[in-house]
């Protein structure tokens, strides 16, 4: 019972010393391991305990080691919120050197979950505006209708290859708004030239 008795005095040890914070899923595997080895009895906790001595005493020379590169205290810090710790992972690393263009406009990169957040966000926008645009079609339109050809096109790429259809509607709305860029400034220049007519 004495050998229970330490694994259970390390366990809390590096418990306290934040080792759920340093490899979450491995520490859940030991919290789990632990269980099971306090349930079983025989030969069968005693390969339990000895597989969980192991993984323990591995545990904390990791964590020693982690602990001794950093140059930083075993324990959480007790001020830092669970917040602040998200937002200091999600930072981007302080290695990366901005360009710079990026430094004159005041830009700084973005985190790869925000940059996955709005593609998922662009995919969801595409599949309902080319279900609208489905919705929407004409009736009684011949086989050789522009508008029906175009729907019938964006139906397949959607079926088909969404990824494509991503890509293509992003060149479209680039088109449309070079197209509608361009028909102001034409109105713009139309004004203009009336007003020194006048």
């Amino acid at each position: 019972m004495s050998e229970s008795a330490s694994t259970q005095d390390m366990l809390l040890r590096l418990r306290d010393a934040g080792a759920a914070q340093f490899d979450a899923v491995g520490w859940h595997y030991v919290e789990v391991l632990s269980q099971r080895m306090l349930t079983q009895n025989g030969p069968t906790q005693a390969l339990l305990q000895e597989k969980l001595l192991k993984l323990l005493s591995e545990f904390q020379d990791r964590l020693a080691h982690q602990t001794a590169s950093l140059g930083q205290p075993s324990a959480p810090v007790a001020g830092t919120s669970p917040l602040a710790a998200l937002l200091q992972e999600m930072a981007p690393p302080p290695t990366a050197t901005p360009t710079p263009l990026s430094s004159a406009l005041g830009q700084r990169s973005e985190s790869p979950r925000v940059r996955q957040f709005r593609q998922q966000l662009r995919r969801i926008s595409v599949q309902k505006q080319v279900s609208k645009a489905i919705a929407q079609a004409p009736q009684n339109a011949g086989p050789i209708n522009s508008h029906m050809l175009m729907l019938r096109a964006l139906g397949l790429m959607q079926a088909i290859s969404p990824d494509y259809l991503n890509r293509f509607m992003t060149h479209v709305d680039t088109l449309l708004c070079l197209e509608e860029a361009e028909r102001q400034r034409l109105v713009r220049k139309t004004t203009a030239s009336k007003a020194r007519k006048k």
